[in-house]
């Protein structure tokens, strides 16, 4: 039906903020899945300055593994520096690392 108006898929509120998530089709496997934010090409932030990331995100250069005995992470999702804000789970946290971190200028501000 052509103007049907799309509903989520699912809904996730992450540091104040909400993320709808729609269902895309993808014709070669003739699947749909969900289709998260991108972060990286359309950064996105707390009102705090911190960057909002998903769990499957590559991680940075400032990676952290969770514990001292384990390999730096490959994404978000295993840094020690993501968090997540309902459950162990949630595809989309917020980046807590001082480095990745923005100041927001006031609207005061030049």
């Amino acid at each position: 039906m052509h103007g049907e108006e799309k509903h989520p898929y699912r809904v996730y509120w992450v540091g104040g903020r909400r993320f709808p998530v729609y269902l895309e089709y993808y014709e070669q496997m003739e699947e749909s899945y969900p289709a998260y934010p991108d972060f990286m090409e359309h950064p996105e932030y707390t009102d705090e300055g911190r960057p909002f990331a998903k769990s499957a995100q590559e991680s940075c250069p400032h990676a952290k593994s969770k514990a001292p005995d384990k390999p730096l992470p490959g994404d978000c999702g295993s840094c020690g520096w993501f968090y997540r804000e309902q459950t162990p789970c949630d595809p989309i946290g917020v980046c807590m690392c001082d480095a990745r971190w923005r100041e927001l200028k006031s609207d005061k501000e030049e």
